[in-house]
């Protein structure tokens, strides 16, 4: 990121109750540094993340009771058809899963709506204000219990920091890669958070330390032009249209 190109994120308060209820994670925020100038907007209830250069774009949020994900959890396919489910369950009914890059939720809420359990881990500071209070509305929601029991989201922001008693039996990782095109037909979510996050580059080390704690599997989702990050250890894939889900063999205990 080149000196002229740093903005510092802004942050928009217009619901002081919200505001007061994630505080720690605002102060983390305001020291988040972005290549365009972003803001998160506070506001009835809901934390949305927007780019000045793009006001038509609209803000960014996490909806877990409405909209799309709503529509894909009532229309959905099952676990043979939801490529993300085959890769994280493979013989499992209902697995363990630890989501090491959750992002905005969407890959757990599959998972987690066809019966597993998933215990969500964000690194940046802004996607897990996001993450959280999408959470904290759908916990409001009728199938509250639901989300409370089949979605819980760390006090940890990584895997390697977690110290509880729970073994996962999937560990699924998601990373940010170099973006290939500048164009309508990039989503906005994304768009915004290369802007945002940029890119992983530590991808090989998350998969180490995933495998250090995985009990049956980990699975990586790659672009289908990303390079394989360990053959040795790889034991199989599934692949899509436009994705690849590495699966990996964990590290071996004594």
């Amino acid at each position: 990121m080149n000196s002229e190109d740093v903005y510092k994120l802004e942050v928009i308060v217009e619901d002081e109750v919200l505001a007061s209820f994630c505080q720690r994670e605002l102060d983390a925020c305001r020291k988040i540094l972005c290549s365009s100038p972003l803001f998160i907007k506070l506001s009835e209830g809901m934390v949305g993340l927007g780019n000045l250069n793009e006001p038509k774009q609209g803000l960014v949020f996490v909806d877990f009771v409405g909209g799309t994900m709503a529509h894909r959890r009532q229309f959905g396919g099952g676990k043979k058809s939801e490529a993300v489910a085959r890769a994280c369950f493979g013989n499992m009914n209902s697995p363990v899963i630890f989501d090491a890059t959750a992002g905005l939720g969407r890959d757990a809420y599959v998972n987690a709506y066809l019966g597993a359990r998933v215990h969500l881990f964000e690194r940046n500071p802004v996607v897990r204000l996001l993450l959280k209070n999408g959470l904290d509305r759908a916990m409001s929601s009728d199938n509250s219990d639901f989300f409370r029991e089949r979605m819980i989201l760390e006090d940890v922001s990584t895997i390697s920091e977690y110290s509880g008693d729970v073994v996962p039996d999937t560990v699924y990782l998601d990373p940010m890669y170099p973006e290939r095109q500048k164009s309508a037909l990039v989503k906005k979510e994304m768009r915004t958070f290369h802007e945002l996050i940029g890119c992983d580059e530590d991808r090989l080390e998350l998969l180490d330390d995933a495998r250090k704690i995985a009990g049956k599997r980990v699975v990586m989702k790659n672009p289908k032009w990303a390079p394989i990050l360990n053959e040795k250890v790889r034991t199989a894939e599934v692949v899509t249209k436009n994705h690849r889900f590495d699966i990996y063999s964990p590290l071996l205990r004594s």
